[in-house]
């Protein structure tokens, strides 16, 4: 769709605001941090994308929502995970992640137990290689020269 800094889909922007999460509700409102909601010439809205340069519109904030993972990609390597504001979870919020951590760790131990263990292997592996390839070659070479 066609949009620029005054113009949506060639109307005049009259006001916008961030738009509201389906999370949200009358006594505690959400929004989101990346769409905003456009109020047009005409009274109607859509729903656009807040980043600088960006054009993209759809006429429901959930339609924008899913857009945003490309920028994202484009910031992936220079930028590190930004942490979690918890006093916007509630409690059961906070358990279920707290045991989706707990998990993540041990799944991590195990991991590096793993790669341990392998790494182990291979250091004990590698020279047994090495000597068996050094004994392969002498073999060819002895092949060869007798044919």
């Amino acid at each position: 769709m066609n949009a620029t800094k005054d113009t949506i889909n060639g109307l005049k922007v009259i006001a916008w605001e961030y738009a509201e999460t389906p999370r949200s509700k009358p006594t505690d409102r959400r929004y989101y941090e990346e769409v905003i909601k456009v109020l047009l010439e005409d009274n109607s809205e859509v729903f656009a994308c807040i980043w600088q340069g960006c054009e993209f519109t759809r006429d429901s904030a959930s339609g924008v929502w899913p857009h945003l993972k490309v920028h994202k990609r484009k910031d992936k390597k220079t930028s590190s995970a930004s942490p979690v504001n918890v006093s916007d979870l509630s409690v059961s919020e906070l358990i279920g992640r707290a045991q989706q951590a707990e998990t993540y760790r041990s799944q991590r131990d195990v991991a590096v137990r793993e790669l341990q263990k392998a790494t182990k292997e291979l250091a004990e592996w590698k020279p047994r290689a090495k000597a068996a390839e050094k004994q392969i070659q002498t073999i060819r070479s002895a092949f060869s020269a007798v044919a």
